[in-house]
């Protein structure tokens, strides 16, 4: 059984094609693939990604009884998609070592075959400042705007960007019917760019104008003094004390929200499904 490391490098540059690699330290085994900077655009980055990777496995002969370790990267969804859908062993890991070597030492070779100074190198992964330095170089000639990425084939497709998970704490409007949608309902949060700001929308989970691509939603329905209700599990943002058992819960770790008319409802799910369970024995 040999074991393979899949690593990519350059996805947070705006410019220069994504290193993607193959590795097999024992015995070593090195293959290199390149995004392109721009392709069909019915084709998605996660897709794209996946035929490059796909190919280099069958020039390395990977087979069902080797076992692959992948970035968990979003360029890496596709993949995990479909090594799980054909049999393949294999699980997430955060990179290192030879993979990520060679990965990074490619992309680098890349951008200095393009001019960029060779002394500027990345020094303990600050992505950030280094792509800095890459986009000021690019910014010096108008003509290396021939190297830039082509962004919107690598953006995500318009329905990819809809979550069903709980609402907050806040009321906020559907956008499709104008009504209200209550805190701590389930909820369709939609995300988009305008003039290059974050902006996000929201609907009823019936409102929606496609079906959500991720489900966040964790909802619980449990009796709350002989009451039936209906809430959601989230994360703390205040310190509170469990209203079933009466111990603090802590930022951070969820719990149970919810409204019985304008009671706000918090705790421990277990705790609510414990009692809704010893009063229908009661009763």
């Amino acid at each position: 059984m040999r074991y393979w490391y899949i690593e990519d490098a350059g996805g947070g540059c705006r410019a220069f094609s994504e290193v993607l690699v193959l590795v097999c330290e024992n015995p070593r085994r090195i293959y290199k693939s390149f995004l392109p900077l721009t392709w069909d655009r019915n084709v998605t980055m996660e897709e794209m990604a996946r035929r490059k990777v796909v190919e280099m496995m069958r020039k390395a002969e990977v087979t069902r009884d080797d076992y692959l370790y992948v970035c968990s990267g979003n360029i890496f969804y596709g993949l995990h998609r479909w090594l799980t859908e054909n049999g393949y062993r294999w699980e997430t890991v955060k990179m290192d070592g030879l993979a990520h070597e060679i990965a990074e030492t490619a992309f680098h070779r890349q951008i200095i075959a393009a001019g960029f100074p060779a002394e500027i190198k990345l020094e303990d992964r600050n992505y950030r400042d280094f792509y800095r330095m890459v986009d000021r170089w690019l910014k010096e000639d108008p003509s290396r705007s021939r190297f830039f990425k082509d962004m919107e084939v690598r953006r995500k497709p318009e329905q990819l960007r809809y979550l069903l998970k709980g609402n907050s704490a806040h009321t906020r409007l559907c956008s499709r019917c104008r009504k209200k949608i209550l805190p701590y309902t389930p909820i369709v949060q939609y995300r988009y760019r305008e003039n290059g700001k974050k902006k996000n929308c929201y609907f009823h989970p019936a409102c929606s104008p496609v079906r959500p691509h991720k489900n966040k939603l964790e909802q619980v329905r449990v009796l709350w003094k002989g009451n039936p209700v209906e809430g959601v599990v989230l994360p703390v943002r205040q310190a509170k004390p469990c209203m079933v058992c009466g111990v603090e819960i802590p930022a951070g770790p969820k719990a149970l929200h919810a409204r019985s008319g304008k009671e706000l409802v918090f705790g421990h799910p277990e705790c609510f499904v414990k009692a809704g369970d010893n009063s229908q024995r009661e009763d």
